[in-house]
């Protein structure tokens, strides 16, 4: 037998529902998701803990909100969709802000620009993305370089959970290329796993979106917080002296 439900009631139940619903500034501790396999972005030191210029940064943005962090190393592809249904409330990962992106959430002001670097085997050095037509090309999946691999039409897309599967499957020989950020491309390349084995061929911008801070959509006031912030540290001088720490060039 169907009930009448007053507004009065409904009222009553969203005001409820509402009371739990914590905005992310009124936490002592935010919750950040991350990836935690690539390297100089983030990743694990010797000591086991997470590391690296987008940890360093967004601690300090931590500090000056006056919030204690929480990093989860999660699967990149499902950063997003654990942003969105509120179970982290930041995700700092070496994101691009792309527009397909801020259709879902929303992105702080960027603190970097995005270009890219081919990896292949230290015998195979193409020059350009043309000359990859015809090769099998890896990409994390859930990454702009899987959007931009996919949109070329002219190689073979096989996708990995991380960064350091597809060097990996590089220097065994099994894809021909693979392609991230120069940072983290000028990491593995360094890396005593791969020394000798890979190269950077070709730099390349895929992408015009610059890296970001991700926030919920619902979290306007974090959203402006955090992106005064990073606006402030590009001024200041901050950010550089990350860079200068974490890229070294």
């Amino acid at each position: 037998m169907w009930k009448r439900i007053s507004v009065a009631a409904v009222l009553s139940v969203l005001a409820a529902t509402a009371a739990f619903a914590v905005s992310a500034m009124d936490k002592e501790t935010l919750i950040v998701g991350t990836s935690g396999a690539y390297p100089p972005y983030e990743f694990h030191g010797q000591s086991g803990d997470l590391v690296g210029f987008d940890i360093d940064m967004t601690e300090a943005i931590a500090k000056k909100l006056g919030k204690k962090l929480q990093w989860l190393d999660m699967i990149f592809d499902s950063l997003l969709p654990s942003l969105m249904a509120n179970k982290i409330d930041l995700v700092s990962a070496g994101l691009s802000a792309t527009p397909e992106r801020a259709k879902r959430v929303s992105f702080s002001s960027p603190y970097e620009i995005s270009y890219s670097a081919f990896i292949t085997r230290v015998d195979y050095q193409p020059k350009s993305t043309d000359d990859l037509t015809g090769k099998t090309v890896a990409v994390q999946i859930g990454t702009v370089q899987e959007t931009f691999a996919r949109a070329l039409g002219n190689v073979e897309v096989k996708t990995y959970q991380k960064f350091d599967e597809c060097v990996r499957e590089v220097a065994l020989g099994r894809v021909d290329a693979t392609f991230m950020d120069i940072p983290a491309a000028k990491a593995y390349v360094k890396a005593k796993d791969f020394d000798g084995k890979i190269a950077i061929a070709f730099n390349k911008q895929i992408t015009g979106a610059d890296k970001a801070i991700a926030i919920s959509k619902e979290n306007v006031e974090l959203t402006a917080a955090v992106s005064r912030i990073i606006e402030e540290m590009d001024k200041n001088g901050e950010l550089q002296a990350l860079r200068d720490k974490w890229f070294n060039e």
